[in-house]
């Protein structure tokens, strides 16, 4: 959400009990499913033989390439195969399966981070793999993004402003210091001046957490969605990173620890315990699911949250970092799909100020040459375009498509005056 005006949605927030509850540790799968893609998108591949055991957190991939990213084993287990899956994030990916074993938890002692540089942090965040799971995108890239940059205000977003997700406000509820420290670590590589925790909580939580961070560490977010995340006052450019990933970038630097887990809203009306699960990456949907129990047979599985999520039609799938958000619904409600008329909501709810039903018109009538002036690229997918829209129809995929739609092509009958 690079933008940020007063337009947007109101939307509805589901976020209980789920958000009140205590993270729940995930019952351990007899098998995890780990794609062998690092966080920097270099192919991997294991450094065990079949049959052989890894520990947790041991470096269980190695790249092919120099210079990539490795993979940490997220459980204690036996090497069983690899097979190719389609991973509806990733694409046709190879994966490893690991065989799980029962494991005592493992305390690491913290030290201290005070006299990290911040090329050190920079290295570390790279080596240790860490994802942020705002955007998928690998946490070094957009840390060393950050300190070209002059004037960088640094916002760790717990925001959660669709309706479903709680997943950031459990984390900083268990381990708020810790998130805070990360922050720190990450505004010391960018050399941001200013940085806070953006969030969007009731009075007696959000007291509640100012007296466990720094005074001025919090910013409410107001105002409809998607919803300003830092303060008008004071210039600045924003850089945007998840509070797992502050969470994952200090326990790197104080513990060694890799980030081999994360933490999962598991909601929906079909969900028979709605909670914040912690799984280890590669975890399969349908573990997940056991795990939580189903009231009754979703009809629709979501991977996200119910504006930008999307729907799977397998649960043999393995979470990866930047899924925070899992919904199993009985049904999803939607009026009968009927041609766009031109209302214009979707203009009104754009925050990026695009025109919405203009740039499907013209990708419909494939005037891909005459799509640029719109600026589709401009759009981050937020989804408010499609819900207000009164005919049912899919206008942020849309967008979405015309920012690949590069050709010349140019197909419409008549005259043309209306082009």
């Amino acid at each position: 959400m690079s933008k940020f005006t007063n337009r947007g949605v109101f939307l509805p927030l589901i976020k209980e009990p789920a958000a009140s509850r205590p993270i729940e540790d995930i019952t351990p799968p007899a098998q995890v499913v780990v794609p062998m893609l690092a966080g920097d998108g270099s192919n991997n591949q294991p450094v065990i033989k079949a049959y052989e055991t890894v520990l947790h957190g041991d470096v269980f991939g190695q790249p092919v390439q120099a210079g990539g990213c490795p993979i940490y084993s997220p459980v204690t287990g036996v090497f069983n195969s690899v097979r190719n899956i389609l991973h509806p994030l990733l694409g046709t990916v190879s994966c490893a399966v690991l065989d799980c074993l029962v494991s005592k938890g493992e305390n690491r002692k913290e030290k201290s981070v005070e006299k990290l540089t911040a090329e050190e942090i920079l290295e570390l965040s790279f080596r240790m793999g860490i994802v942020d799971e705002l955007d998928g995108i690998l946490l070094a890239s957009k840390l060393a993004a950050g300190r070209k940059l002059r004037n960088v205000i640094l916002v760790a977003d717990a925001s959660e402003q669709e309706p479903y997700c709680s997943a950031a406000w459990s984390v900083l509820n268990e381990s708020a210091e810790k998130v805070w420290r990360g922050l720190e670590l990450a505004a010391r590589t960018v050399r941001a001046k200013k940085y806070h925790i953006a969030v969007k909580l009731e009075k007696g939580n959000l007291k509640n957490l100012k007296g466990r961070i720094s005074d001025n560490g919090l910013y409410q977010v107001k105002g409809k969605y998607p919803a300003r995340v830092y303060s008008k006052k004071g210039g600045g450019t924003v850089c945007r990173i998840g509070v797992q990933a502050c969470l994952a970038l200090y326990l790197a630097a104080a513990t060694d620890q890799p980030p081999c887990d994360c933490i999962i809203t598991v909601a929906g009306d079909a969900v028979a315990n709605p909670c914040n699960v912690r799984v280890p990456l590669g975890t399969t949907v349908e573990d997940i699911l056991r795990f939580c129990g189903l009231s009754q047979e979703p009809a629709y599985i979501i991977l996200g949250d119910a504006m930008t999520g999307i729907t799977i039609q397998s649960t043999d799938i393995p979470i990866i970092s930047g899924i925070t958000c899992l919904l199993a619904l009985k049904n999803l409600p939607r009026p009968p799909v009927h041609t766009c008329i031109g209302c214009g909501r979707c203009v009104r709810a754009c925050h990026a100020n695009l025109l919405p039903y203009e740039i499907m018109r013209r990708l419909d009538n494939m005037q891909y040459e005459r799509l640029a002036t719109l600026l589709p690229d401009e759009c981050d997918g937020c989804g408010a375009c499609s819900h207000v829209c009164p005919c049912s129809l899919e206008v942020t995929s849309k967008v979405l498509e015309a920012q690949d739609a590069h050709g010349n092509i140019f197909m419409k009958w008549g005259d043309g005056d209306d082009l």
